[in-house]
């Protein structure tokens, strides 16, 4: 026993030295690449007058004073306020993956800075710092509301900050896009460190050094904290006051310095998870190796974006999330939660069940409702107007391609959707919340920018390449874990800011090409032809067909890994065929609604719901359901906001954002 303990010891400090070893290469390689990059804007002799006392007639001891030394410093407090924030709000959620992203904070600064860069002067009511800290602080309130009836669970939470980040940066995208893209605005969202003058990093240190204090104040807690709650009552702890306290205080943090600096995400991920590596138990020593180590990594980063000249106008944010997000799939085998499972698959309560056949009329007949007024009713200049006879058969030249595909697009993504419920067993599984939806659009944008142009082959090879790729990603990473429905929503979730940090460094280049795309990724069906719709309709019918071959797996697979194993399916043969019926969906169906429309999440509940929970007939059910839901959407858009139009994805994601967060708060399991 004395050994055990000997050789336990020695691995417990082993793990502290490489912790800090790391910490303290990150900072030669920083530091060293600090002092190039001063060089090269000033001799050696003159950084200590920079820094004290700078020339007025020295143009680059200013911009050392103004630009790069506030930078330097602002990285270091930036990075290790983010980690201690990731830090904290991991421990009292007992979440590895809460941060400033994952609980809305970003999402919501965004959207509010927004709003005000076009509706508010920054001179008027507040500046652009405060709005984002409002708008921050606001999102981080909803979603602890919605995830507070279920007791703050670490699925709960991430799901609720993921909707809610994306709604905003949907509410986001429809401003932008009725309003004129501000290229300024597509680098704030990446974040940027590009701080000009003192004054804001003086701004900072106060909320930090108060939040440092209070932090101080709560030690014993944060300790009692580490205990189950059962021991933390025990011992006295008021534990309802005490995470609601601690989550203030890290929400404010976290506001402060994203509304300064911008969203920058992993800091708060990877920090905390490198200093759990050490294997240290003591509250105040992660806290502070979290720090140290977010501090240190920020700086590179920063350092580095500013050393290599084609990457100046890559914002830091943005640099971070393409570094971070290989880095956290690496480590998030290694992360440990009370949330996380080796296999859930919670029994269903039985459901009630309806025949189709009345079903099928009744969508049938809406869905020929839909078609109608989209064809024939529109707004002009002179107020609503029926088309018929040859004004009819002219329109529907227009109208219909638009019509066809937008049905085809929406039903595409409910299939996958479903489909994607039933491999994965986890019942919020969808394209837009796996990420998958995201990499078919960033394959389509690579390809673009390869040269490769923008007829619809092309972006359809593209977008199925990227959806592919993604869902071969998050199933191979997910293979350890036996397809976790946790395990799998945070790699999903993963890759959605991977993908989305890559679409934010693009955006903010000032490409012309850039305007073209941001449309197309609303979800756009304006500029649909007759070869688009017969396209998304032709890789409909074909996944439609393959599937009557693949509903024994889609019966079993529900039921876990090892259920179907001993049922006789091959698991390996099936994921992957079911993973490119998935993959051509949701690459094609991106193609018309965008990368983010939830009607992938939408319809395979609304289809159970309405009592469809055989296999067969809840597939059917909702790619109906989902064709429907986009049709309507397309005709709205094209009549709401006359003259104007509003993308048949972005109406959708507007509509079903609160939907899910109501299933969230409907659904007991």
């Amino acid at each position: 026993m004395i050994v055990i303990s000997k050789i336990a010891a020695a691995d417990k400090q082993t793990q502290s030295v490489r912790s800090l070893a790391i910490i303290l290469v990150l900072a030669i390689i920083a530091f060293a690449l600090c002092l190039s990059n001063l060089s090269h804007l000033l001799p050696p002799d003159e950084w200590s007058t920079a820094l004290f006392h700078p020339s007025d007639t020295d143009i680059a001891q200013l911009v050392a004073h103004e630009t790069f030394f506030p930078r330097l410093v602002m990285s270091l407090l930036a990075g290790a306020g983010l980690a201690v924030v990731g830090a904290l709000l991991q421990h009292v959620l007992s979440n590895p993956l809460a941060d400033a992203a994952t609980l809305g904070i970003t999402g919501g600064a965004y959207v509010v800075v927004v709003a005000t860069t076009f509706w508010l002067p920054s001179t008027f009511l507040f500046s652009t710092e405060t709005a984002a800290l409002l708008g921050g602080c606001g999102a981080a309130v909803l979603v602890i509301g919605i995830a507070w009836r279920r007791r703050l669970e670490p699925l709960a939470v991430i799901l609720a900050g993921l909707v809610v980040g994306l709604y905003a940066s949907t509410l986001a995208s429809t401003m932008i896009l009725f309003h004129g893209g501000v290229r300024n605005v597509f680098i704030w969202a990446a974040g940027s460190l590009n701080v000009q003058g003192w004054h804001r990093v003086v701004e900072i240190m106060p909320g930090l050094a108060i939040a440092l204090v209070l932090l101080i104040l709560l030690r014993r807690p944060l300790v009692l904290l580490s205990l189950n709650d059962e021991g933390a009552k025990s011992l006295g702890l008021p534990l309802s006051l005490v995470r609601f306290l601690i989550l203030i205080i890290a929400i404010v943090v976290a506001a402060q310095i994203v509304s300064t600096v911008g969203p920058i995400s992993f800091i708060g991920l990877i920090a905390p998870a490198l200093a759990r590596l050490s294997n240290t138990r003591t509250v105040g020593r992660q806290l502070s190796l979290s720090a140290l180590m977010g501090a240190m990594l920020l700086w590179l980063v920063d350092q580095s974006v500013q050393a290599i000249s084609t990457a100046r106008e890559i914002p830091t944010g943005a640099a971070v999330a393409l570094i971070g997000s290989p880095i956290l799939l690496v480590l998030l085998p290694k992360m440990r939660s009370a949330g996380w499972a080796t296999e859930v698959r919670s029994a269903r309560a039985p459901e009630s069940r309806k025949r189709f056949g009345p079903f099928f009329f009744s969508i049938a007949c809406l869905i020929l409702l839909v078609s109608w007024l989209s064809l024939s009713l529109g707004l002009a200049l002179k107020g609503w107007h029926w088309s018929h006879g040859q004004e009819l058969v002219d329109l529907s030249y227009w109208r219909g391609p638009r019509l066809i595909a937008a049905f085809c697009g929406g039903a595409a993504i409910a299939l996958a959707g479903a489909i994607m419920q039933r491999v994965t067993g986890n019942a919020m599984a969808s394209p837009e919340v796996l990420g998958v939806s995201t990499g078919a659009a960033l394959g389509v944008i690579i390809m673009l920018l390869c040269g490769f142009g923008l007829d619809r082959v092309t972006q359809t090879g593209g977008a199925f390449a990227g959806a592919f790729f993604t869902m071969a990603t998050l199933l191979l990473l997910s293979r350890r874990s036996s397809f976790s429905p946790d395990r799998m929503i945070y790699v999903g979730i993963a890759l959605t800011t991977l993908f989305s940090g890559l679409v934010s460094v693009l955006m903010g280049t000032g490409d012309p090409r850039m305007a073209i795309l941001f449309r197309w990724l609303s979800g756009s069906t304006w500029l649909a032809q007759p070869i688009d719709a017969a396209i998304m309709a032709a890789i409909l019918v074909t996944a439609a067909l393959s599937l009557p071959f693949m509903l024994r797996w889609l019966n079993i697979l529900p039921l876990g890994a090892s259920s179907a194993g001993q049922l006789g399916v091959d698991l390996d043969k099936s994921r992957f065929c079911l993973l490119l019926v998935i993959a051509l969906l949701a690459g094609a169906s991106t193609l018309i609604v965008g990368p983010m429309s939830f009607v992938g999440v939408i319809a395979p509940h609304a289809a159970r719901m309405l009592g469809q929970v055989r296999t067969a007939a809840q597939l059917t059910a909702a790619a109906l359901i989902g064709g429907l839901i986009m049709m309507s959407a397309d005709w709205l858009g094209r009549v709401v906001l006359f003259p104007d139009q509003m993308p048949a994805g972005l109406l959708a994601a507007l509509i079903g954002g609160p939907y899910f967060l109501w299933l969230m708060q409907r659904r007991p399991n």
